[in-house]
């Protein structure tokens, strides 16, 4: 087998992680938008915003219309200065939605699509990094917010190895990934993960 027949489709993928996000979001209460984070410089509202902020670059890219503005490293959407937790949820889902149905078109995966940030690249790829965006964030959205912290094992089996192969490492270079933190040699695959993220599982 050939490694691309090997590589799962990462539109299915994002689809999966972005949807539990989705979920997540409909359990969050309106009490809690200010609440900390794992993401010591963001609470609730900021890390929504910034996962609809990475939403928002990425389905504009697909659609050749990104939005320059788009801080992809801070808290930072066209939403930022709505404070109710329900429309910021169903912004998300709409924004979902759209990625969904444009990555879905026919030949959009391999096509190559113009970024602000990171020049051309094919949509795959910016899906490739927006799942993990949505991944990692919806386990500290999970676990700011008192829900379940259980990530979908084949997604933490894909994200894991690709965190592993640059992207957490550039995060850390940039500032805005911490330290890896140690944990037990018997400890989840899913623990060694959000502990190489720089979080405590």
């Amino acid at each position: 087998m050939s490694d691309t027949a090997a590589m799962p489709n990462p539109l299915a993928l994002f689809s999966k992680a972005a949807n539990h996000v989705s979920e997540l979001l409909a359990g969050v209460r309106q009490s809690q938008v200010d609440d900390a984070t794992p993401c010591s410089e963001w609470d609730v509202h900021g890390l929504v915003n910034h996962m609809i902020g990475v939403l928002e670059f990425t389905g504009g890219s697909i659609a050749g219309d990104p939005p320059a503005n788009i801080r992809l490293t801070e808290a930072d959407s066209s939403y930022l200065a709505e404070r109710d937790i329900a429309v910021l949820a169903q912004a998300h889902r709409a924004l979902v939605d759209r990625i969904v149905q444009s990555a879905g078109e026919p030949g959009a995966l391999e096509r190559i699509v113009a970024t602000p940030a990171f020049g051309d690249m094919p949509v795959s790829q910016i899906l490739v990094g927006t799942l993990l965006d949505q991944f990692v964030h919806g386990w500290d959205l999970a676990k700011a917010t008192g829900q379940d912290t259980t990530l979908d094992s084949e997604l933490v089996e894909f994200a894991f190895p690709m965190l592993q192969s640059g992207f957490a490492e550039q995060g850390r270079t940039m500032g805005f990934i911490g330290p890896a933190i140690a944990v037990s040699d018997g400890a989840s695959r899913q623990d060694q993960m959000i502990a190489y993220m720089g979080r405590q599982p």
